[in-house]
């Protein structure tokens, strides 16, 4: 009985064993088989650290190489928590008045869950100084680029800004985001046992890009001269909003282009939505007497009439469909150049009578209205220009004078460029390349023509008649600019407000010089000037002598003939 006891215990200690040999070979197969690949992911977290490096965003450059926009080099403050846990409190302590965040939140991010978290971004080189001091095991400083915009609020609507992300939100850092935006890299980083660094272990794994050069058309110095005469138009005549446009008509390019109010740049948030609108595209009104320009050269276009045509304007009042039609001054019998440069809208309507609707809406359509420029800008409207089939019986004599269609600013002076360069209606460009960085471009952008609306002939029918507008015979003779043949087209639209038009205008000027040979076109525009003057010619045609006055003698065009600055300044 003994023995069988005896064996008994045996078998029982054999069965045990094997039972537990039996347990481990499982747990080994679970381990080496079933478990392997989440394990050595487990183990690689341990000694490996991914580190983050951003591309920095290209630059924005004037058409003169200077510095619009660009990437400043910060700090991101990196803690990897399954190494801080166990010294939160210390390193919380020394970081609180160096990172400017309170203890407990340190502690917090500094003892949690996950191996990367970043406690503060945007830090500088002399704070960054003072971690690595530290040398907290677990820290780690990584590089983040900062958008700066050196000029602040010069040529914000243009080159717009970016959010935190470093994503373009609007202007060229939006619509050239995929250029500018860099792209992101990282290393892995092996540590030892104790989380110091293995360098000979640091294996690059994507090396980060920078963004691609912006080169713009626009001059910064052009820019500025712009910018500074409408805030002092802004001063003076106290509207609610403004707008300067400056462009070569021959390319379609913009030296410049601004609207007030505006906003700095460096600091997006602080300005109101209204503020960061860029007027010059999302902005629609109706044009007034700008817009005689699209029927008078539709009209010679056509050969519908000549320039020595004769109409009679009826004293100032035109019965026409049971309304009558105002002119500003009474006038008797015009020729059409004596029209153009007068600004009757009995002349105007007359013209365009003798044209008919299917004709003046085609030269709508022809001069691009009604549809979007076409400008890279994000935010452009198309403005309103009604289909010949919703037009009334009185559109057609209310449309030539700029009633019953809206228009952007930018419209208005491509379609005055179409005329200044020989009858083509063109792409505005704002872009003249793309570029590597600090290098070559990859990418070059020439003038783009839309259509041609009207023949060269026709074209230096209509110069003639305009270039009478800013001479004591037209309606702005303060636009005259000394030494320079100008020709052009005052505007003064009344507004529409809940759909009746009020006593508040819109006063614009637009015109190009030198006359002949047109290197520059500006349109300036302003929104219900105030005090008693509002005629486009008064209250537009001076900003445009000065802005022309100091972009011609920047650009150093020669002056076409000696005359006293004096005699013009008491036009």
């Amino acid at each position: 009985m003994t023995l069988n006891r005896q064996q008994t215990r045996v078998l029982l200690v054999l069965c045990g064993v094997s039972l537990l040999f039996t347990a481990f070979g499982m747990r080994l197969v679970q381990l080496q088989v079933w478990q392997r690949d989440e394990l050595a992911r487990l183990a690689a977290a341990n000694r490996e650290r991914v580190v983050h490096r951003q591309g920095r965003r290209g630059k924005i450059l004037d058409a003169n190489g200077n510095l619009l926009a660009n990437s400043q080099s910060v700090r991101i403050v990196v803690a990897d928590p399954s190494i801080t846990v166990s010294n939160a409190t210390t390193i919380a302590r020394q970081l609180s008045p160096l990172l400017g965040m309170d203890e407990p939140t340190l502690v917090a991010k500094l003892s949690g869950a996950g191996r990367y978290v970043r406690l503060k971004q945007k830090v500088d080189e002399e704070t960054a100084t003072k971690i690595r001091q530290f040398k907290f095991k677990g820290l780690v400083l990584e590089d983040q680029f900062v958008r700066s915009y050196p000029n602040g609020a010069l040529g914000s609507h243009v080159i717009g800004f970016v959010n935190h992300e470093q994503v373009g939100v609007q202007g060229i850092e939006a619509a050239m985001d995929n250029y500018l935006q860099g792209r992101a890299g990282y290393e892995t980083i092996e540590r030892d046992r104790k989380g110091r660094e293995i360098r000979v272990l640091r294996e690059e794994r994507l090396s980060p890009r920078d963004g691609y050069d912006v080169v713009l058309t626009v001059d910064q110095v052009i820019q500025h001269i712009a910018e500074v005469e409408l805030d002092k138009a802004m001063a003076e005549h106290r509207p609610q909003a403004g707008v300067v446009i400056v462009s070569r008509p021959q390319t379609g390019e913009i030296l410049a282009m601004t609207s007030r109010p505006t906003f700095n740049l460096n600091e997006p948030g602080q300005a109101a939505a209204d503020a960061r609108r860029n007027r010059c595209i999302s902005d629609v009104a109706e044009p007034g007497s700008t817009f005689k320009i699209v029927v008078c050269a539709g009209a010679l276009n056509e050969g519908r009439v000549t320039l020595a045509d004769r109409f009679n304007c009826e004293n100032g009042a035109f019965l026409y469909a049971g309304r009558v039609l105002h002119d500003a001054h009474p006038y008797g019998v015009l020729t059409v150049e004596e029209i153009l440069y007068h600004s009757s809208n009995i002349g105007a309507a007359k013209i365009a009578l003798q044209m008919g609707p299917a004709k003046v809406a085609e030269y709508v359509r022809r001069f691009g209205f009604g549809r979007k420029t076409g400008v890279v800008l994000p935010g452009e409207v198309s403005g309103i220009a009604h289909p010949l089939n919703r037009w009334t019986k009185l559109s057609i004599t209310r449309i030539p004078m700029g009633h019953e269609i809206a228009a952007t600013p930018l419209q208005m002076l491509m379609a005055m460029n179409a005329i200044a360069n020989g009858g083509q209606l063109l792409k505005p460009m704002l872009i003249r390349s793309v570029c590597e960085p600090g290098g070559g471009p990859v990418l070059k952008y020439a003038p783009v023509v839309v259509e041609t609306p009207i023949t060269a002939q026709t074209s230096r029918w209509m110069t003639t008649a305009l270039r009478k507008v800013p001479t004591p015979q037209g309606t702005a003779p303060r636009a005259a600019v000394p030494g320079y043949d100008v020709a052009g087209k005052t505007g003064t639209a009344q507004k529409i407000e809940n759909g009746q038009y009020v006593r508040k205008y819109y006063s614009s000027f637009i015109g190009y010089l030198p006359a002949d040979d047109p290197q520059i076109s500006i349109l300036v525009s302003l929104d219900d000037p105030a005090g008693g003057t509002y005629y486009g010619g008064s209250v537009a045609g001076p900003v445009f002598r000065e802005v022309a006055r100091k972009v011609a003698q920047y650009l150093g065009l020669p002056a076409q003939h000696a005359e006293s600055e004096t005699q013009v300044a008491k036009l």
